[in-house]
């Protein structure tokens, strides 16, 4: 059952976001800041760390998972806060994005590895490195809402 006066339409308060990502499926699409332009050899090297014993331990931890808690603002521009588990570690995340009347969303937050356990990677003797704190985008079309209570 929706309640308010929203149109029929569920507010976000009243809403919850589940998201699970396959560990395997990650990549590099762009790294800013560095003493060198990340060619792709270095995105390739990379990815292959995130996958194997490396960082992510896809083996061990093949998703990462986020539960929202508490959702606010419109579905044009929402940040929702919730439990971001990322190698069996649950720490608060809150997400920033904005929706578009053709239904896709996208957003962004900010992610501290080592929070979760994980050494930032580096290379090359500390020339090719990512910093601790990283900035995570997505970009989600094609969404179902799951049916509501009542």
């Amino acid at each position: 059952m929706v309640r308010g006066g929203d149109g029929g339409r569920r507010r976000p308060e009243e809403s919850s976001v589940t998201v699970t990502v396959e560990t395997d499926s990650l990549s590099v699409r762009e790294a800013t800041g560095g003493l060198k332009p990340l060619s792709e050899g270095d995105r390739a090297e990379i990815e292959r760390t995130l996958e194997g014993k490396g960082l992510l331990h896809t083996a061990e931890h093949p998703t990462i998972t986020f539960r929202s808690t508490h959702i606010t603002g419109t579905p044009e521009s929402f940040e929702i806060t919730g439990d971001l588990t990322i190698k069996g570690r649950t720490h608060p995340v809150t997400v920033h994005g904005s929706g578009d009347p053709q239904g896709t969303l996208r957003g962004w937050a900010s992610v501290t590895q080592s929070t979760w356990g994980i050494k930032p990677y580096s290379a090359f003797l500390g020339a090719l490195k990512l910093s601790d704190e990283v900035r995570i985008e997505f970009e989600a079309t094609g969404l179902e809402a799951a049916p509501g209570p009542g």
